[in-house]
């Protein structure tokens, strides 16, 4: 007796598949080979696989893409184990916010990060060694020196596929009011030098938020956007600034990067209502202090979708935008043949959920994403609240 040869490496039997990119939101058996989606269709012989999963019941979706995140794990004290955190939330993709610069993220891209099977990228600091001073200093601009335009946009240049663009963090605590123009001068400088992107914590910025939109253009990054500091996105009266829209309007990303610290329920709301809505849903996940609480993606995409944000949106500001955002919509950020084989498997659960933030807010929603299954690269990477392999970094 033979056996015919299996089409796929993987199977994915009965579940919806919810694919903002393609415009798909209903039933569609997914298959994998190769790393890659293979196939997409409305029944798939779970024969044909090496392995096949009923998923019957649950919400199938490109995996997660984490736009801020700080993933150097080891590197420094903020930095979380990007597998742990990552696969068990159905993100697949983590973009590391500047944990390093110039002169450290050698070890990220050559030890940390190949030691993982969460696809890692990075924004390299405009300081030279990143966040790893701020637990001693509370910031990595107390001193100018540490900033090195060319030596940090010849980092992004020789590093494509790892580096995408330059951070700063506009944090009275990061940098003082009087060096703050000469550090968003200097960050948008290396983003020009290195034709990549510039992105800007917004949270708490020692001058105000006009000025430093006036630095963002297309494509480039306001992180933090929804924060609820006095030089947030809202004016006196909760009206969205003018400058706000204007950013908006020239193609400047509003990322949420939540922190459990930089994101308001109330400064949502209001901007929601008044028709912006964040382009990308992000958790600035962290290793935090004992009182803050730092959401999961699969969490933020429950949260906004609870705030009214309609699900297809919430997850294609996790999957599709975020991946046109990077300049790889090519083969992230959805599920078409052909694209990279990552897959988040989600539990719809029914009941009653809460949702905080650190101003005393919350959220109440009936519907939690719970992650049953992550794939990468075409493999289970983690189900049933176990990862299958990580990294020992």
């Amino acid at each position: 007796m033979t056996t015919s040869p299996t089409t796929y490496d993987l199977v994915l039997n009965g579940g919806t598949l919810l694919d903002p990119a393609q415009g798909i939101n209903n039933r569609r058996d997914v298959a994998f080979k190769d790393g890659l989606v293979a196939n997409v269709a409305e029944r798939i012989d779970p024969a044909s696989g090496s392995t096949s999963i009923d998923v019957s019941g649950k919400l199938i979706t490109p995996g997660l893409i984490d736009l801020h995140g700080h993933f150097y794990h080891g590197g420094n004290s903020s930095a979380v184990h990007p597998d742990q955190i990552c696969l068990s939330s159905g993100t697949t993709t983590g973009v590391d916010a500047g944990s390093a610069g110039s002169q450290n993220y050698q070890a990220m891209r050559d030890y940390v990060f190949p030691a993982h099977r969460t696809r890692l990228l990075a924004f390299l600091h405009i300081g030279g060694v990143g966040l790893a001073l701020n637990r001693l200093l509370g910031g990595g601009l107390h001193d100018m020196r540490i900033i090195d335009v060319d030596h940090t946009a010849d980092a992004i240049k020789d590093n494509p596929g790892f580096c995408f663009g330059v951070k700063v963090r506009m944090h009275f605590n990061a940098v003082a009011a009087w060096n703050a123009h000469a550090a968003m001068k200097a960050a948008r400088e290396v983003a020009d030098k290195s034709g990549t992107r510039l992105m800007v914590h917004v949270s708490g910025t020692p001058i105000s938020l006009p000025e430093v939109l006036e630095y963002l253009g297309p494509g480039d990054i306001s992180t933090h956007a929804f924060n609820g500091n006095p030089e947030s996105i809202l004016d006196g009266r909760g009206k969205l600034r003018p400058e706000v829209r204007a950013a908006a309007d020239r193609g400047v990303i509003m990322d949420v990067a939540h922190a459990g610290v930089h994101c308001d329920v109330e400064v949502v709301k209001a901007s929601m209502e008044q028709g912006l809505l964040p382009d990308t849903i992000s958790t600035d996940i962290h290793n935090p202090p004992p009182d803050r609480t730092v959401y999961l993606m699969n969490d933020l995409v429950s949260k906004f979708h609870a705030m009214g944000m309609p699900l297809p949106d919430a997850v294609g500001a996790a999957t599709s935008r975020p991946a046109q955002v990077l300049g790889l919509q090519d083969s992230l950020g959805s599920l078409a043949v052909g694209m990279s084989g990552d897959a988040a498997v989600f539990d719809q659960r029914e009941g009653r959920f809460v949702w905080h933030d650190m101003a005393g807010h919350s959220v109440n929603g009936q519907v939690r994403l719970d992650t049953f299954l992550t794939v990468r690269a075409g493999a289970v990477a983690w189900r049933e609240g176990r990862l299958t392999q990580m990294g020992e970094c």
